[in-house]
């Protein structure tokens, strides 16, 4: 793995520390964003969508990111990321961002100690990483996390994504309807908490409403998620970039 244009580690997890300050040019607030991105896992071309995730946020939000990316466990959905198994591993970080495949993880004890040295620093999730861990039973903590529980998805195809929040801040850009890519429904289960659906989509194979975005506040903790983003082509549209940029600034409390 190597850098990209901020700091990016591989599972030695170096980390690196920038001898001067960013400037903030986001009219959306000041001062610098530490991000965590973690990814990796099985099923998707990670390593592409690292670069187009980073080269798109930093064009929305500027330089005010300061990122540092975990990458590990490419082709492994059952790896453990090593940062997320020390105590306070998100502490130092502003925001992490999970883009994972790690769906075959079933350790539960794993799960519960990173959920809970998770909180206090908000979350973005993209799409497998909502199916990581669910096969660590119980894979409670991690459900109560996202506010939802969502065990399986329908075959690829390309679907009309319906904006049900239009006054919500994140998808005050984002159009009343948008045919995405191909890309997966995700099918919701079970909702754990108080969540507020963004977006929806009909599913062609339940013919029910499945939520595709939504946020949760989990024990003072912001959650941004959306279940979209399988193929590297969903990272090249602006109305998913677009919302996910402003699910970064929701998360950090500064939209």
């Amino acid at each position: 793995m190597t850098s990209i244009k901020h700091s990016v580690f591989t599972s030695s997890i170096l980390i690196l520390f920038f001898g001067f300050s960013l400037i903030a040019c986001s009219p959306e607030g000041e001062g610098t964003i530490q991000v965590l991105l973690v990814t990796g896992g099985g099923w998707h071309d990670y390593e592409t969508q690292e670069e187009l995730l980073i080269q798109a946020m930093d064009e929305r939000i500027g330089d005010r990111i300061e990122w540092t990316v975990v990458h590990e466990g490419d082709g492994e959905p059952d790896h453990h990321v090593s940062l997320m198994t020390q105590e306070n591993w998100a502490a130092d970080y502003d925001l992490v961002i999970h883009n994972t495949g790690f769906g075959r993880v079933d350790d539960p004890g794993y799960v519960s100690h990173f959920v809970q040295h998770h909180l206090g620093t908000p979350a973005v999730l993209i799409h497998a990483s909502v199916h990581s861990y669910r096969y660590a039973e119980p894979a409670d903590p991690w459900f109560e996390f996202m506010g939802l529980q969502s065990m399986w998805h329908e075959g690829q195809r390309e679907f009309e994504v319906e904006n049900i929040a239009p006054d919500h801040p994140i998808m005050r850009d984002f159009p009343e309807t948008w045919t995405t890519p191909a890309d997966e429904v995700y099918v919701i289960e079970e909702v754990w908490g108080d969540i507020t659906p963004l977006a929806r989509t009909f599913g062609a194979e339940t013919e029910e409403y499945q939520t595709v975005t939504w946020t949760h506040e989990f024990e003072g903790t912001r959650i941004f998620a959306t279940t979209l983003g399988h193929n590297n082509e969903m990272f090249e549209q602006q109305e998913f970039l677009d919302k996910v940029a402003n699910g970064i600034l929701w998360a950090v409390n500064e939209l």
